[in-house]
């Protein structure tokens, strides 16, 4: 049971903040084939609130890292790493 907790808690800590930053570059690259793509993620997953924003770009990692590290005994930084 631990071991999937600590699968949920890495690729949790690692997809937000990537598609956070795939949004980023996408909107800044502005390639109209993810426009679309972007625009929904930004409108259903992206909080309006910066402080909120911020923490879950920079902090939900890192908590995430911490949390596995507390239950398994490791921080799994890699999601798709088992070791």
């Amino acid at each position: 049971m631990k071991e999937r907790l600590s699968n949920v808690l890495a690729w949790l800590g690692f997809l937000y903040p990537a598609l956070f930053w795939f949004i980023v570059l996408v909107s800044f690259t502005r390639f109209d084939v993810f426009a679309d793509l972007a625009k929904f993620f930004e409108d259903n997953f992206v909080p309006d609130n910066k402080p909120v924003l911020l923490f879950l770009v920079f902090g939900l990692y890192p908590c995430c890292a911490i949390v596995n590290y507390l239950l398994v005994g490791r921080f799994r930084l890699l999601p798709w790493v088992e070791k």
